[in-house]
Formats: structure tokens, sequence, C-alpha cells
């Protein structure tokens, strides 16, 4: 069966829906309020965006739905039978994990990373720590535990076992985030307390403390290698790697400001040229697909990578649930920045992401897949253009 085929059946036989992180605030959302660790944002818009964008493919009726205590009632309710999840979590510790971890318990697919995965790529000291597991080039850095806030950071041993000797500057962020939100940049180790203690203090939860790259920093996203350009799929022989992009920073900008408190525009960011830049995006595809393959991914990512003052370039953290909003005008999503460059337009990137999943679902066995029994009906392999 040909991937056409295949999403003509979906078209008909599912129902879809797409979450997004519901506001601990509102009625009906959590029963106690708690912190989160992870700063939180709703991603309702973008949601939105990927509910149209299906629904101008032919899906009828996309749901949006928000991330909360009554989700599954209302999945139950409206039949889903597959979620796009586009939300960070609502709150507490590891809220990336939380809403793929209650549809696996509920038995409903959806696109979007593994608990594992989201967890691993969410927690950037995990992220970097199985980076130098795997020889692939991070920053140096080390945990600080809240409970530590009576203690200086730099008299511990795990500081001085990783940084010896080196006086700063450092970067202080939290091990889960988004947007440079609470990141900091210290110029020597005499000023880490403070920062680290705000980290903490806002969060909650561990801190981490980075050795800060002078050089330029980048952005490129990968997934899966089933795409579609100009509307038609085809397979290539390894992860699509695309839209490799240079942050401009401001005069005496050392943190790429947060989207929250200054839009990301088309001059903020530098869409990479595949002559002129070619050495660079040459090694930023490569180490994406790497890590790709080495955790074992199967949905769309973006990376963020920082050049050292020799100009080697290293991996700062992954980003699992990078912005999808349709691009404007005046407002630039990094993701979908260079897409024409690739032939592919907006909606042909949220088909490939789709598509890909549903690929992916019918490869399961029917018996354990219920996507499979409602659109395969034979044991014919998809026929997918190369």
């Amino acid at each position: 069966m040909k991937i056409e085929e295949l999403l003509e059946r979906a078209r008909t036989r599912l129902n879809l829906a797409v979450v997004y992180a519901g506001n601990k605030t509102d009625p009906g959302i959590v029963i106690h309020p708690q912190k989160n660790s992870r700063d939180w944002k709703s991603y309702k818009l973008v949601a939105e965006n990927i509910a149209q964008t299906l629904e101008h493919e032919g899906f009828s009726g996309v749901a949006v739905l928000a991330e909360g205590r009554d989700l599954a009632a209302e999945l139950a309710r409206l039949k889903i039978d597959l979620v796009w999840l586009n939300t960070g979590g609502v709150q507490g510790i590891d809220p990336m994990a939380h809403a793929p971890s209650l549809l696996e318990m509920l038995g409903i697919p959806y696109v979007g990373h593994s608990p594992l995965s989201a967890s691993l790529l969410d927690n950037k000291h995990v992220f970097k720590s199985m980076c130098l597991a795997a020889a692939l080039p991070t920053a140096r850095f080390t945990v600080i535990p809240p409970e530590y806030e009576e203690i200086d950071p730099t008299d511990s041993e795990r500081f001085r076992a990783t940084f010896g000797n080196y006086p700063g500057p450092f970067v202080v962020k939290p091990v889960t985030g988004r947007a440079s939100k609470n990141v900091h940049f210290v110029e020597s180790a005499d000023r880490l307390k403070a920062a680290v203690d705000k980290v903490c203090q806002q969060t909650g939860h561990l801190c981490l403390v980075e050795e800060f790259l002078p050089g330029d920093e980048f952005a490129i996203s990968v997934m899966g290698p089933l795409i579609r350009q100009a509307g038609k799929f085809s397979t290539l022989t390894d992860a699509f790697a695309f839209s490799a992009v240079q942050r401009v920073f401001e005069p005496l900008e050392k943190i790429f400001t947060s989207m929250d408190e200054k839009p990301i525009t088309h001059e903020r960011i530098r869409i990479l040229d595949g002559q002129h830049d070619r050495d660079v995006v040459d090694r930023m595809g490569r180490l994406a697909r790497e890590v790709f393959g080495y955790f074992n991914l199967d949905s769309l990512v973006r990376l963020d990578m920082r050049r050292a003052a020799n100009g080697d370039l290293f991996l700062l953290e992954a980003n699992p649930k990078p912005d999808l909003r349709r691009p404007t005008d005046t407002i630039a999503s990094i993701t979908c920045s260079a897409l024409d460059h690739h032939g592919l337009s907006y909606q042909d990137l949220i088909m490939s992401i789709f598509a890909e999943r549903l690929v992916q679902l019918t490869q399961i066995s029917r018996g354990e897949s219920p996507i499979s029994s409602k659109l395969v009906e034979s044991a014919a392999p998809l026929a997918v253009a190369t």
C-alpha cells in the first residue's frame, strides 16, 4: 500500500486531536497546583496551526484539547484514534513526559516522543551526559541540586573535578526549560552562587552550570527520512536534517533573548547557505543525524549548537518540542525558517511528520496497534517512493 493510500484511509477512518498545555490556574486542569520545573507555555496557537493544516489536508474536525486532569475523558468521549502532542507539560517534575505517559497507559497512539525520549532530551544534563558517552561534543558542565543552597557551588568536589582552575565565564540554567528563560551569563566563578540560587528558587529543581562558549550559535532540526516535497513523498537514506540557521546576537548579547521577551523576527536568525556556509552546515547535519540515531529517535527534534573560541562546534541542548508555528511576514519559527530551501512548505513539513508516524504505527503488529487494525487490511508493506 502506498503512503498516499494510507493517508486517504486515515482521512476517513481516524479521529484526530492536537493537545496543548493546560494552564494550572484554570478550573479543572489540575487537582493541586504546584511548581513547574520547566517554564510553562500553552503552545495553543501552534496546536491550532497544526490542526488547521491537518484539516486543510482533508482531516475533518480535528479536536484541539488542553492537557489536564480531564484529558483522558475527553479523548474517550470524542473517540480519538491518534493524538498530536504539542505540549510541554502542565506542572511538576519532568512535565514533558506526562502527556505521552498518559497516552501510553491509555493505549492511544500519538505523534511525538516517548516518555523516556522526551525526558532524556528535555533534561539538559542527561542529554549532555549521553552525548559524552557517545563521544558527541558538548561543553563541560556540572549540576547543582537545590538543597545545596547554603553551599558555594565552587567548593564542591564535583565542580572542581569538572572545571579545575577554569575561572569563567559560565552559563547557569535550569536543567529543563525553554526559550532561554531563567538562563544567566556569569562572568566569573565568584558570582556563580547568586545565579545558581536564583535558578533553584525559580524552578525548585536542578541547576546546570556550563562552560560558556564564546563563538557563534546555531540551530538545526532533524526528523525521520520520510518527507514530502511539493506534495510528493520520498524516503531518504538517512534522517532528514534541515533548517540550519545562525542566531543573530545584538552587540554585547551573550545569551539569545527569550522569545517571550523579544519575538524571534526574521532579522534575528540567518539562514545558512549550503555553499558559503558549507563546512558548518555539513558538520551540523552530521551531528544532528548522529544524535537522531544514537538516541533512537522517531520524531522531530531541534538541536542547538555553539562554537568554542577555536571554532570547534559543540552541542548545547536538544528541544524535543521545537516551535512549529506557521511563520508569518514578521515572526519566524527556527524549525520552519528554511523549509523552502529544501523544497518543502509548512504544510509539507506537518504532513511529513504525520505520515512518518502513521507508517511507524502501521508497522506494529495489528494485534497491538489500533491504528494498524483500522488502516491496514493486508500484510503488504507500505510502498514509498525513494
